[in-house]
């Protein structure tokens, strides 16, 4: 995306000192899209060296290799059916069959706006698809389709370094292989070279891991609905029987004469109800009558901290903005004037610095962890089976996250089209040699990009390590303040000096759009992103030792609040001036900002909570406790487990490119998010829950004797 921002600088001054080596490349790449171009370059240069197509054309019965060899061209490779069927779309053009001229149409064409990041030039995909060879040519109808395929071409010589990269979307008989295809683009000009090729396949049949996947998918939703059926049949309708029955009891006695002895009579039938088995309440665990009440419940306990679920709301959207927004960058073909001018404004910053929203949930996962803990240490007297507290989070949080990863991986490929869609998925391998790093929550450390797999579940890791870690501090907090905090100190200064060093050495710069470029040295590592859990959990050991009541004088919670939001604008909108370019931070300054800003972001969330849970939060705590976001908060795993995949089907079933701005942006961020919590509700039906479900079956305890 940057690459290109700098590519488009040079583009312009191009155009300003050389205007006329810009018509010429201009003029290149319009050879590459007229296929017409093509197919009589390669027929003349066949007819040169003695080869004549009208031998080939009734020989349509093998794909050997036709060489077609002489001292100038060197040897020439492609297939025989390809080379007949391309004759026939050069012969087609020229008697202006209907067919053949949909192949030259749907083949991509150079845009406008070329300075500006256009450089994608799709075609028409479904014109290409939808071409069959019912017409004959000279007296011959021939047997082929269309076929969609998309060029990289790299330009040669002098004029690559005004030039990265451009993509060409090309329409070929389906006869032709990916082999034929960069033969013909290669034929066509000296300028540009195709460096790969990826021919579509819309009807690409399931292979045996994506028939396998497809059938425990379906067991799923057998067992669904049973469990569902069960749940309806033997579970809720004696209950609504039940309320009926009640209801016409209550009315009987207050206005008939039946007397309060029916009505005893029949809330004591009424009492009679089902009572399930094993197999009946692993049945119930995936019903979806009852936990889509149990998503939907807005009725929380006393002592929840309420606060906590308009953050992980709020959070979790803007997390889906910015990623959207990168999503956007990636098919819009005015990137190259839209980002700059973007970040000229100084609100854009909310998403150049979106990534510290992450670090939202590191607060709210370490605070909750150690709020809990401590709870539940002062009620056991200091006894926990850490056994079962590693083993009730890592059954809690892995089945539905390699569920998801499963169906995602091995289905994905199947389930779109389109000029952008990546034929094998968009994960290296099918993750073949990546899985197992995501179910041992290692992934974060991980520097191949073929062995990472749904790269932005390296959140997931990072907390789960943070998790195992967590009794280091607690164990030390919970029996000694002093010593506890000594702990939580050398962790945190470890952080601080390993982010530092790391920074100053690598010369990373600020920012977070910066900072994605150095994933494998700052923005992944545990090391860099531990801050934030660490303040979270002594805020969750304030929470517990003041039992969420502290009172403060009213002008100093507003001297509070006013330098911790102060604090908070500065980390967001501080790197403005070196966001756009106006200001050039030092390598120190730079690394001082990465290794300290995620730990005050963390201090500033902090306190929100602090505030609001103790009682000072005032309408912040009103609108953050608002009831509707209970249902939305319990969404927000599955809903950052699922919101990229959504993205990306968007992003890659895309058919033309996106001229980028604010409306465009707005109109698909409110589509992902509503398709991302839509999805992320029928996985919680699916698979969340249902694991829960099963969690409190296999380990309910038995009741104590008294």
């Amino acid at each position: 995306m940057f690459d290109e921002i700098n590519y488009s600088k040079l583009r312009v001054n191009l155009i300003k000192n050389r205007p006329d080596e810009f018509v010429n490349i201009v003029k290149s790449v319009g050879t590459i899209s007229d296929i017409n171009n093509v197919l009589r370059k390669i027929k003349t240069d066949s007819i040169k060296h003695g080869q004549s197509y009208n031998s080939y054309i009734s020989s349509e019965k093998n794909n050997d290799l036709l060489e077609v060899t002489s001292e100038s061209p060197p040897t020439v490779q492609i297939s025989e059916v390809c080379l007949n069927h391309s004759a026939a779309v050069e012969d087609g053009y020229e008697q202006q069959v209907p067919w053949a001229l949909a192949i030259i149409d749907a083949a991509g064409k150079p845009s406008s706006n070329i300075l500006g990041g256009s450089t994608k030039w799709l075609g028409a995909y479904d014109e290409c698809l939808a071409v069959t060879t019912a017409q004959p040519v000279n007296g011959i109808t021939y047997n082929f389709k269309g076929q969609y395929c998309t060029a990289s071409l790299s330009i040669t010589g002098d004029m690559a370094k005004y030039i990265r990269r451009i993509t060409v979307g090309i329409c070929v008989p389906n006869s032709c292989n990916e082999a034929d295809v960069k033969y013909l683009i290669n034929t066509a000009n000296n300028t540009f070279k195709a460096s790969s090729i990826e021919c579509q396949e819309p009807d690409k049949p399931l292979d045996d891991r994506a028939i396998i996947v497809l059938v425990v998918v379906c067991l799923f939703i057998a067992v669904i609905v049973l469990g569902t059926l069960y749940d309806i049949v033997f579970i809720q309708r004696p209950k609504w029987e039940t309320e009926d029955q009640m209801a016409s009891s209550e009315y009987e006695v207050k206005y008939s004469k039946k007397g309060e002895k029916a009505s005893l009579l029949d809330n004591a039938d009424s009492k009679i109800v089902h009572e399930p088995g094993l197999i009946g309440k692993i049945l119930l665990s995936f019903s979806v009558y009852t936990n889509g009440a149990s998503i939907l419940r807005t009725e929380q306990s006393k002592d929840t901290i309420t606060c906590i679920n308009g953050i992980r709301f709020i959070s979790m959207t803007w997390v889906c903005l910015g990623h959207g927004y990168l999503s956007s960058f990636s098919i819009a073909d005015n990137i190259a004037t839209a980002l700059p001018k973007y970040k000229e404004r100084i609100s854009f910053s909310i998403i150049t610095n979106s990534f510290v929203s992450v670090d939202s949930f590191f607060t709210l996962s370490g605070l909750l962890l150690t709020y809990l803990v401590m709870k539940n240490l002062k009620k056991t007297e200091g006894k926990i089976n850490w056994g079962m507290f590693y083993f009730h989070r890592f059954w809690r949080l892995t089945p539905p996250y390699m569920l998801i990863l499963m169906v995602y991986v091995s289905l994905f490929p199947y389930i779109g089209s389109g000029p952008l869609w990546e034929k094998d998925g968009p994960e290296p391998n099918y993750c073949k040699d990546a899985w197992y790093y995501n179910i041992l929550y290692i992934n974060n450390l991980v520097d191949d990009p073929k062995k990472q797999c749904m790269v932005w579940t390296w959140y997931l890791a990072n907390d789960m390590q943070f998790f195992i870690l967590s009794p280091l501090i607690l164990l030390p907090l919970f029996y000694s303040h002093l010593a506890g905090v000594g702990v939580l100190l050398v962790f945190l200064l470890g952080t601080w000096i390993s982010t530092g060093v790391v920074s100053s050495y690598y010369e990373i710069p600020a920012g977070g759009f910066a900072q994605t470029e150095h994933r494998s040295k700052i923005y992944d590592r545990p090391y860099a992103r531990m801050g934030p859990y660490l303040v979270g959990m002594y805020t969750g050991y304030l929470l517990y030792k003041t039992g969420c009541k502290w009172k403060v004088n009213k002008w100093l919670n507003l001297i509070l609040w006013a330098v911790f939001a102060a604090l908070a604008c500065l980390i967001l909108y501080g790197l403005h001036g070196d966001d756009n370019g106006s200001v050039t931070l030092s390598n120190e300054v730079a690394a001082l900002y990465n290794t300290v800003h995620r730990t005050i972001w963390g201090v500033c969330i902090s306190w929100v909570i602090f505030s609001c849970a103790t009682g000072n939060g005032g309408f912040i705590n009103t609108i953050l406790s608002w009831k509707a976001f209970v249902p939305l908060s319990r969404l927000t795993y599955m809903a950052y487990m699922t919101h990229m995949i959504v993205q990306s089907y968007f992003r890659l079933t895309k058919q033309r490119l996106v001229f980028l701005n604010d409306m465009e942006t707005i109109y698909e961020f409110l589509g992902h998010i509503c398709l991302t919590f839509a999805v992320s509700f029928v996985l919680s039906l699916a698979f969340e829950l249902p694991m829960m479900g099963l969690e409190k079956i296999i380990f309910k305890r038995e009741p104590r004797k008294r």
